[in-house]
């Protein structure tokens, strides 16, 4: 299941050995701006999408001027 450790089920449940770099692939986050959650894309990724992280920072988001 996991190429980092030797990860095994527990009562239904993924469980990583301690300090495996990969178990945040199987985390589901709260999006930090408008509480959704999410399955995340990064390690450090705190925001469900750009759009929720310029709202949260306060900054213009071009993301609706892409298509």
């Amino acid at each position: 299941m996991c190429q980092s450790c030797e990860a095994l089920k527990i009562n239904g449940v993924l469980c990583h050995e301690h300090n495996c770099p990969d178990a945040w692939k199987d985390q589901t986050r709260e999006c930090r701006e408008c509480g959704c959650e999410f399955k995340t894309e990064g390690q450090d990724q705190r925001f469900c999408s750009e759009e929720c992280a310029a709202a949260y920072y306060g900054v213009p988001c071009d993301v609706d001027d892409q298509e």
